[in-house]
């Protein structure tokens, strides 16, 4: 198999002069030496791999010098250019986190021993769901328990994820740049004990970097044409390397892509090379099965690419906390951001005067309401501004920087007559005893801290701003999600964030669509903070189960739990030892029949799936 080079030089060390972060884990921290790689990407691939230190350049080199051995020793590929422009790609992927791989992947060693305890979500087969079940399920996930409802075979967390987003450069999909990578690891996860599979991430990243908002047609069109372009490099690889592939997967799907994606200008150049690298498809005869694209929960690649567990999802801020080289850190905004604005057109100027309204200014100078001039007539001198100043890049709001601690305490005493054992008492409510109206300090804290939101904003219209717009929208995180599935062979798993007052009906309906819009599997979760206790009861109950079974691929075992869940805690446990004790008693399940059934009361008929009971 040929592999082109496209991020590294010939004769080139592609990680020379790249900064690499050492990570030694010590008390459940990370401690390491200045670098450009963030500090919780950094704890998540040392959070992977076994070793006690980790630097990220040794890792690199031990899993492409595996590989290559293995493809040699395969006779995967033949010319020794190609096989080492072949490890060069996969290092500079690896390090520049473009791809990231599975733990085991990494260290050359077998998986972690699982966790005794079944972990949440709760999984439910929908296939052997009953229609009366399907409104408790539906209750279950309002108030707040996280469910994975499987409509299909459950899918497996990818052993490589490949951020989409590090492909859109200049407001145009790098078109060879994916295809490429698409084929490294296609190559390498062949290579691989041949298993495993390779997910897509970054797809909400990528639209923004293009200017287009997922909850838009456009969007939806340009990222299923991204995924279409995956899948048929993937096929071409697999062509490549005489493995079985299923010609005719996502076809129909990208018939109907080239209708939606019409209007959309950037997506023509991907559906050309996407439709270019399909002719012609040869499938081998009783070859082992090409490893698959698929959509799933990122799970700790999460931490390494740095965003949330949605592959699908844009970014969740519009701010980024970057450190600084004396270990410090600053406010900046996404680098989505920059590339989406200046996609939609915006010149330098304007696109600054955009960033500083998100981010702030960073500074009181000439900041409505509390400026320099403001302070020292309250009598603050230049050092005690200085100050000030320094502490505002780690700072959210102006009451937690000027405060009796950075003023000096002898000061406040004497400025305001407050005595010592009372300055402490009075820290946050500086701002206030110096005269400052609350209305006043928050225009100030908006201009030095920013809007958080491009809403408000001079010189961008209403359509442009919703591109960059982060807000949970169900539908449309659904919508997308059946977009990308229908152009690709392999399973795709939509994450609902749900919040604490969202309607039943509303969640019901999100349930019908998914299925309908044949996804693998639907996780619902409460949103990162609003989730009730029956989270933690469930994951109590879940515990005390036997070791390596999950009860919530019986629709009974799983509404029992639930049902426990929203009990009393010395209930639940007496629900659960009991539960214990029967699947003890019958630990294999029976095999259920094919049934016909909807999966909410009411509706239209939809697809049974044959499942264990």
């Amino acid at each position: 198999m040929q592999i082109e080079r496209r991020y590294s030089i010939a004769g080139r060390d592609p990680l020379a002069g790249l900064s690499m972060r050492q990570v030694t884990l010590s008390d459940g921290r990370c401690s390491d030496v200045p670098g450009d790689w963030p500090n919780r990407a950094a704890h998540g691939l040392a959070a992977q791999v076994s070793d006690a230190a980790v630097d990220l350049r040794q890792v690199a080199d031990r899993l492409v010098l595996r590989l290559r051995m293995r493809a040699e020793a395969q006779g995967r590929i033949d010319d020794p250019a190609d096989a080492t422009a072949w490890a060069d790609e996969m290092r500079h992927m690896i390090a520049r986190r473009i791809a990231v791989a599975a733990p085991w992947m990494l260290s050359a060693q077998a998986p972690r021993t699982p966790s005794p305890a079944p972990s949440l979500p709760l999984a439910i087969d929908m296939g052997a769901a009953l229609p009366q079940h399907a409104m408790r399920l539906v209750q279950a996930a309002c108030d707040g328990a996280p469910l994975e409802l499987r409509f299909g075979k459950a899918t497996v967390a990818p052993r490589v994820v490949l951020d989409l987003g590090r492909f859109v450069i200049d407001g145009a999909v790098d078109v060879d740049a994916l295809v490429g990578a698409v084929r490294v690891w296609t190559l390498a996860l062949a290579v691989d004990a041949g298993q495993g599979d390779l997910g897509l991430a970054g797809l909400g990243g990528a639209l923004m970097r293009l200017g287009l908002g997922p909850a838009t047609h456009e969007g939806r069109a340009m990222g299923a044409a991204m995924a279409a372009l995956a899948e048929a490099a993937r096929l071409r690889a697999a062509a490549d390397l005489g493995l079985g592939f299923d010609a005719s997967a996502g076809a129909r799907g990208l018939a109907r892509l080239q209708d939606m994606a019409a209007s959309v200008a950037a997506a023509k150049p991907v559906l050309s090379r996407t439709i270019a690298l399909r002719e012609g498809l040869v499938k081998s005869p009783d070859a082992p099965r090409a490893p698959r694209l698929v959509v799933a929960p990122l799970g700790d690649a999460a931490a390494i690419l740095g965003s949330g567990p949605d592959p699908l999802a844009p970014a969740r801020a519009l701010t980024v906390e970057t450190e600084t080289p004396g270990g410090g850190h600053r406010r900046a905004t996404a680098p989505e951001l920059a590339a989406g604005l200046a996609a939609q057109g915006h010149g330098p100027d304007r696109l600054a005067a955009l960033l500083r309204h998100v981010a702030g200014h960073g500074s009181l100078a000439a900041a409505p309401g509390i400026d320099h001039a403001n302070l020292r007539a309250c009598g603050l001198d230049a050092a005690q501004i200085a100050r000030i100043e320094a502490a505002l890049s780690e700072a959210r709001d102006l009451r937690a920087v000027i405060t009796p601690w950075r003023l000096g305490r002898a000061f406040c005493t004497d400025r305001f007559g407050l005595a010592p054992e009372d300055v402490a008492g009075h820290g946050m409510e500086l701002l206030e005893r110096l005269g400052f109206a609350p209305e006043r300090i928050d225009a100030a804290n908006r201009h030095v801290f920013g809007h958080g939101t491009l809403k408000g904003a001079a010189g961008i219209d209403a359509t442009q701003v919703e591109a960059f717009e982060a807000g949970p929208d169900l539908r449309a995180a659904l919508a997308m999600a059946g977009a990308v599935s229908m152009v690709l062979e392999g399973p795709v798993t939509a994450l609902l964030p749900l919040r604490r007052d969202a309607p039943a009906r509303s969640v019901a309906l999100m349930m019908r669509a998914a299925r309908r819009a044949g996804l693998a599997a639907l996780v619902i979760a409460p949103e990162a903070g609003d989730g009730p206790p029956r989270a933690a009861r469930l994951r109590e109950i879940l515990a005390m189960l036997p070791p390596g079974i999950r009860p919530g691929t019986a629709p009974a075992g799983a509404l029992e739990i639930l049902d426990a869940a929203a009990r009393t805690r010395p209930e639940a446990r007496r629900h659960a030892r009991a539960l214990r004790e029967r699947l003890l008693a019958d630990p294999l399940p029976a095999t259920r029949s094919p049934r016909r059934s909807s999966d909410l009361p009411g509706s239209e008929d939809s697809r049974s799936i044959t499942t264990r009971d």
